[in-house]
């Protein structure tokens, strides 16, 4: 875990202080093979192949370095320092499942020391593994009670595990242990706020202030701390502190508002962004960033600004105009949304994605001739499109074309066997096909469990196998499936129609009386979204 650029004192984090702490923080000499005491020229050469193997790992060549502990541990199986620092290298490539084993053993061998457990730890809270992480830096505890790292370690994975007060005595702890270190004070502080201690929090912060001193990457971290914990008046002077302190801190607080994005964290984006207002005025990113924030906040008309702010001034980025669509689209202004991208289109008529926007556009207006037109131009730049496969099944979905559909959901699924939407749509043409033919649902049927079993969380594939189901006669069995539907998408009300028409069949009068009455409820929520319209002004 990382919190604005402080990393979590983690042994792996640093393979230097790791190599230093494993193998010399005990008098400086290499542990002995513990299952037989080598000779002392066999001692000699071990120690000089693990001095090699240990320069590789610190000058990044992982897979030499892998190589080299593995030929020690081979001739010398009992020296624990080999298997912990082989967990290094795993970890440093990214081979956490077997860098842990490599740990497990090194505590086996040696269970007793301190940083074998610690580093296991490790591993375990990068495995996310928090309960088993926590449980390690206890043990390192016992052994080594002045631990600084130990106890900062077990208060993050406390934290992470969601055991707030916990975590909150493992900080103080350290924090009595090492009363000068920020990134201890930084811990206390968010294992604070995530435990109801607003307060506190605020005391552990402005103690790291006072370690600090005027550093613009600290200020940055407790701004964006306050930020995170709904403090946004208090973050403010840290962030204008740390960018007069570094004109460089702007491009960092950009980074983490795209990261506060990617996370769905939109109220820490825009307070990251509102402090840079006056700095980035003439920047398309900024706005692009702040408009789509202000939109999922539901900032409808300061969403709209910036987001066209944006467009003027990067007229070539597909993703402002994608955005402004999506805006667009989501609150029913479906011709402006249409105007959007063809005025895109005349910009980048190569870009796919902005073809596909097009085509998703007058889906949504009902003007299926000119989807399919653009779905076509997709598919001549780009033959193996999904997306245009998919867009074009809701097409034929809307227009009732169910053989175009068969033939099209039989062409995906040529193209990609793996992809539910092939397999869904195939059985929706073959249901309706044998709804009107009344003919066998078998076909229907074998398609939508195979679309079922490669994506279980659709609520349209349980939503169509009910369907199949009460075509069938077998209505025990739909309520199964239409139940299932419900739990995964509340919202839409067909689900609960069909299931209220199978509990009739069943008898069952009460629950259908139930599921006819969420029915209407569903019905008239889908309604009032559905009538929702923005007056827009495309400039």
């Amino acid at each position: 875990m990382f919190i604005c650029g402080f990393p979590m004192r983690s042994l792996i984090l640093s393979i230097a202080a790791f190599i230093s702490l494993l193998a010399w923080r005990t008098g400086g000499l290499p542990a002995q093979d513990v299952s037989r005491p080598p000779a002392a020229s066999s001692a000699s050469s071990r120690d000089q192949l693990y001095r090699a193997a240990n320069e590789l790992l610190q000058s990044g060549r992982f897979v030499q370095a892998t190589a080299a502990y593995k030929a020690i541990i081979a001739r010398w199986p009992g020296f624990y320092q080999a298997y912990s620092l082989l967990g290094v290298a795993y970890t440093q490539m990214g081979k956490l499942e077997q860098a842990t084993a490599c740990f497990l053993k090194a505590v086996e061998l040696q269970p007793g020391s301190a940083e074998a457990r610690n580093n296991l730890g490790a591993n375990y809270l990068a495995l996310k593994k928090f309960s088993q992480a926590a449980a390690e830096f206890r043990q390192v505890i016992a052994l080594s009670p002045e631990s600084v790292s130990a106890w900062y370690n077990l208060g993050a994975s406390e934290l992470q595990a969601g055991r707030d007060e916990n975590s909150v005595a493992a900080f103080e702890r350290a924090a009595q242990l090492a009363p000068g270190d920020l990134q201890v004070r930084i811990g206390l502080a968010e294992a604070r706020f995530k435990a109801g201690h607003p307060r506190q929090a605020l005391a552990a912060i402005q103690q790291a202030k006072g370690i600090g001193g005027n550093d613009a990457g600290m200020l940055l971290t407790l701004g964006l701390l306050l930020e995170r914990n709904g403090l946004s008046d208090e973050a403010v002077p840290y962030f204008q502190d740390a960018l007069r302190l570094s004109p460089s801190t702007s491009e960092r607080m950009m980074t983490l508002a795209g990261s506060s994005i990617d996370e769905g964290d939109y109220k820490t984006a825009l307070g990251l962004l509102g402090a840079l207002q006056g700095r980035m005025d003439n920047s398309a990113a900024w706005h692009g960033m702040l408009g789509y924030s202000h939109f999922k906040l539901d900032h409808i008309e300061l969403a709209m600004e910036h987001l066209q702010k944006a467009i003027r001034l990067d007229p070539t980025n597909e993703d402002y105009y994608l955005d402004l669509g999506e805006l667009l689209g989501e609150n029913n202004a479906l011709l402006a949304n249409v105007a959007v991208f063809e005025s895109a289109i005349e910009v980048l008529p190569n870009s796919i994605k902005i073809r596909l926007g097009l085509a998703v556009a007058h889906l949504l207006t009902g003007n299926l001739e000119r989807t399919e037109q653009e779905i076509g131009r997709v598919l001549s730049l780009q033959s193996k499109s999904e997306v245009a496969y998919k867009v074009l099944l809701e097409a034929f979905e809307k227009s009732m074309d169910w053989a175009r559909m068969q033939a099209t959901a039989r062409q995906l699924r040529q193209l990609n066997k793996t992809n539910s939407v092939g397999w869904y749509y195939g059985a929706l043409s073959e249901y309706e096909i044998a709804l009107r033919s009344k003919s066998s649902f078998a076909s229907a049927l074998a398609l939508i469990q195979k679309a079922s079993a490669l994506d279980s969380r659709d609520w349209r594939t349980h939503f169509l196998l009910g369907k199949i189901l009460v075509a069938e006669g077998r209505h025990r069995e739909a309520v199964s499936a239409l139940q299932r539907a419900i739990q995964l998408n509340r919202d839409h009300p067909q689900p609960y129609y069909v299931l209220a028409r199978a509990l009739q069949q069943l008898a069952r009068k009460q629950e259908a009386l139930e599921a006819m009455n969420a029915f209407r409820s569903a019905k008239s929520r889908m309604e009032s979204r559905q009538f929702r319209r923005l007056l827009v002004d495309i400039r």
